[in-house]
């Protein structure tokens, strides 16, 4: 597994990066996020999601109100000062990362969106205070991620990666950068 900084000179936001892809899953994320194409095709086939549990009815309502808060979720994640206080944007997971002290898996959104909820989530493994990798994300139209493949997947990768931090001894932030400085050698 690769990792990339996001911000240069900056240790506190990583991205996993699947070196066959142009980008880090961050960016990939937001490139997605901001594609008509790719966001019609994904709102048609989950139109029954988005009127069940959004009560939205017109594809195009659902990719405006996706473009607008993919802009404001990438400006809360990467903009200072607003990426210095990554701890007020991501929350645990679930239940059991509230108990977990080490490699908590998060999830941050806009929690402030204004009118329905924000279905954008980004994923990510917590290595300490304000230090994340971010693992992916989805547009999350359903109560649990195991309720559709897409979202399945990203917990599926968000606890992969944290398998994999775990297999290679990394438990915080220091740990984690000597890790990315051995895959540099």
């Amino acid at each position: 597994m690769v990792f990339e900084r996001i911000l240069e000179g900056k240790d506190h936001l990583w991205a996993v990066r699947d070196m066959s892809k142009p980008k880090n899953e961050l960016a990939l994320l937001f490139d997605s996020w901001n594609d008509f194409g790719y966001l019609m095709d994904f709102f048609m086939d989950n139109l029954e999601d988005l009127k069940s549990y959004f009560h939205i009815e017109r594809i195009s309502d659902a990719i405006d109100d996706t473009m607008d808060d993919a802009e404001q979720l990438e400006r809360l994640i990467l903009n200072i000062p607003y990426t210095e206080n990554l701890d007020e944007l991501f929350k645990p997971l679930g239940q059991t990362d509230m108990t977990i002290r080490e490699l908590t898996r998060e999830k941050a959104r806009n929690w402030d969106r204004m009118g329905h909820a924000s279905w954008l989530r980004v994923y990510a493994i917590r290595l300490e205070k304000n230090v994340f990798v971010i693992t992916g994300g989805a547009i999350k139209l359903t109560r649990t991620m195991q309720e559709r493949p897409h979202t399945q997947e990203q917990l599926d990768r968000l606890n992969a990666c944290r398998q994999f931090l775990v297999d290679n001894g990394v438990f915080d932030s220091d740990s984690f950068i000597s890790l990315t400085e051995e895959d540099e050698l």
